[in-house]
């Protein structure tokens, strides 16, 4: 059994960035273009890589005293011959396909076989949230209040990559993926996540850094999620109670010190992929990718169409797409306005942050992206979903517009006035179950009050958060055609 969990979690760590500039599309965090990814090399090299990571897991687990300080050694090798390297952006790295992410996606999803409450979109808010609040305490120097979530090998990684940092604020992740999943025939599952995402570091001086980082998590396969409530990494894994661990790691009010995903996802390792020292660059002309590409359905996506209509009858299929036609014409007025806090109803909370760090990019770099014209040409249900707490509608959408940057004087520093552009993209939109809300775009859809929202996304009229699916239809996820897959 341990040999069998070694070679899983070996297996994930070998097994497409979502791109920005109108609302969804057009720049990226590397500077734009296809996010196809890169191809590893291979040949004796790669194997014998392979057989050196296998054996330091095989000596971890077998013979922890020894394994242990010695992947520390190993693991501070790796940083100081990467930190030697003359050019970051020269290495090459072999990521996910979206044929492959989309396999690895349905199969994380299987865990509901044994786990009813296992929820992607919980899982994901998860994910996010944990790899916001690692890297923001690592800042602060309190990475093992995390311990519960994070692996030893796991926290030395972070904190290895910067020395008399006193601040990590500004994390932004822009893209998210499941790449691989293993183990659903055993009782320990793995799941290889990848991340992009921009941060910004203080220390002697400030900097904006562009990282890919790929998380190695772990979890038994037959727990049972915890609801969304109690799955941001911020309570104890066992009891539920806030988060708060002693030196030794133990949880105060349980006394329990958590070493392994026995009761919540647990990261056993983080490999830093890129970092780079720059921010979002938005002045690139990028073209589209894969508006001329077939559109991706759902396998059986007939069947989930009957199923969902049988459930809800008196679903209205075309007040569904003018809520989400709605929805795309508020995002982009208010991204052209860069006044993003008025649309804070319409996104998930994730979504609403990731947006609003582009605007404060934009304002910082005092620049304006324009979408003039913009119109929604079409709208088609690609794929459906529901889990113990959410539902979730993913369409593809077709738009167009003329597509272009200015600075503050109004000149033309990227796209053009006059080009009509199109473009279509992936929009996943949520709500909770069992709600059958309208499709108002702009009045808190709980108590019909004009929408007027506070930091927290809570309505000062009724009290109802507005930004989690609770009451209706919120966009979740903007995926691009060429990354996109089920």
């Amino acid at each position: 059994m341990k040999l069998r969990r070694a070679l899983l979690l070996l297996v994930s760590l070998f097994v497409a960035a979502e791109a920005w500039a109108r609302v969804g599309g057009g720049e990226s965090y590397s500077g734009g273009g296809s996010s196809s990814g890169g191809g590893g090399g291979g040949g004796g090299g790669g194997e014998f890589i392979w057989f050196i990571i296998r054996f330091l897991f095989w000596l971890t687990i077998e013979h922890p005293v020894i394994g242990i300080p010695v992947d520390i050694i190993v693991i501070a090798l790796v940083v100081m011959w990467l930190r030697r390297k003359p050019d970051m952006s020269a290495i090459t790295i072999a990521t996910s396909s979206p044929a492959r992410a989309a396999a690895a996606t349905a199969r994380i999803e299987e865990l509901r076989k044994f786990d009813p409450n296992f929820s992607q979109i919980t899982f994901s808010d998860f994910c996010y949230s944990l790899y916001a609040r690692a890297h923001h305490a690592r800042g602060v120097r309190e990475l093992d209040r995390y311990a519960p979530y994070l692996s030893v090998p796991a926290r030395i990684a972070l904190r290895s990559l910067a020395l008399n940092v006193n601040e990590v604020r500004g994390v932004v992740i822009g893209s998210f993926r499941v790449s691989s999943f293993a183990g659903l025939e055993t009782p320990l599952v793995l799941a290889n996540v990848e991340y992009e995402a921009n941060y910004t570091e203080v220390g002697k001086d400030e900097r904006s850094w562009y990282v890919r980082e790929r998380w190695v998590l772990e979890r038994k396969r037959d727990i049972l999620s915890p609801p969304p409530e109690k799955a941001k990494a911020d309570h104890c894994p066992r009891c539920g109670a806030a988060l708060q661990t002693r030196t030794d790691g133990e949880c105060e009010y349980c006394g329990v010190k958590i070493e392994s995903g026995a009761f919540q996802w647990y990261v056993r390792a983080i490999m830093p992929l890129t970092r780079e020292a720059r921010g979002p660059l938005l002045t690139s002309n990028v073209p589209e990718q894969g508006t001329d590409r077939a559109t991706v359905y759902q396998h059986r996506y007939a069947d989930h169409l009957r199923a969902f209509d049988a459930a809800h009858p008196g679903f209205d299929w075309r007040a569904f797409q003018a809520r989400v036609r709605d929805v795309a014409v508020e995002l982009q007025n208010a991204w052209t306005a860069r006044d993003w806090e008025r649309v804070r109803p319409l996104e998930s909370e994730s979504l609403f942050q990731m947006h609003r760090y582009w605007i404060d990019a934009y304002l910082k770099q005092k620049l304006k992206n324009v979408v003039e014209d913009f119109r929604v040409t079409r709208i088609d249900p690609v794929k459906i979903d529901s889990d113990a707490f959410y539902e979730s509608i993913t369409v593809r959408i077709w738009a167009e517009g003329r597509d272009f940057t200015t600075d503050e004087s109004g000149r033309v520093v990227a796209g053009s006035q006059t080009q009509v552009r199109s473009w279509s993209e992936y929009w996943t939109f949520i709500r909770s179950r069992g709600v059958d809300a309208g499709t108002q775009a702009r009045s808190c859809p709980n108590c019909g009050a004009r929408v007027a929202v506070g930091a927290t996304g809570v309505c000062e009229f009724c009290g109802g958060k507005l930004t989690t699916g609770e009451f209706g239809w919120v966009l979740s996820r903007i995926e691009q055609d060429d990354a996109y897959g089920t």
